[in-house]
């Protein structure tokens, strides 16, 4: 019994350290870049986070990010942002 409860609370700590997995792309223009690839997010980025930043920049990206930034980027006049925290969600 205790070998299982042990097993149980280990698959457990595995299932909760699992990093966040974000899509990842740059581009320029005022749409949305397509994903190119899959970024595994550090600890400290517990967000993915989708972005368009209109003039004079223009250009877009989608990766793993803190969410308070990403929060930032909502607020931020001429700047369009979505922000989540399942996996490729953006």
């Amino acid at each position: 019994m205790r070998s299982a409860a042990c097993a149980v609370v280990l698959l457990l700590m595995i299932y909760q350290g699992e990093a966040l997995r974000c899509n990842y792309c740059f581009g320029k223009g005022t749409t949305l870049c397509t994903p190119t690839s899959v970024q595994t997010c550090s600890p400290l980025a517990n967000a993915c986070g989708a972005v368009i930043l209109g003039s004079p920049l223009n250009s877009s990206f989608r990766q793993c990010m803190n969410m308070a930034v990403c929060q930032g980027y909502i607020k931020t006049p001429g700047a369009f942002a979505s922000c989540c925290s399942t996996d490729l969600c953006n």
